[in-house]
């Protein structure tokens, strides 16, 4: 094998490994359904104080709210606020 060869190797072995390690102390997680202000944030490109101004306004995307302190964004509804605002060109 040649230098470049090993090298790709050599990383895609230690990549491998990371990510396992990841998985097995719950470093990597599956994304859920449901995220935070600040994941859902990040998800439309925003910042979680426009989502919060969003919400007491009441023009941002549906959350629901599990408990007093706590608000949460179904992707689906991201996505769908999302498709609402869409702006065809030219219209």
């Amino acid at each position: 094998m040649n230098n470049n060869a090993e090298f790709a190797e050599t990383v895609a072995q230690q990549v491998a490994e990371k990510l396992a390690e990841g998985i097995r102390d719950g470093t990597f997680l599956p994304v859920s359904e449901y995220m935070t202000p600040a994941q859902a944030a990040a998800y439309l490109g925003l910042t979680e104080g426009g989502m919060e101004t969003m919400r007491k306004e009441g023009r941002g995307p549906r959350y629901v709210r599990p408990s007093h302190k706590m608000v949460r964004y179904a992707r689906r509804d991201l996505d769908a606020w999302c498709e609402q605002h869409a702006v065809q060109p030219g219209e």
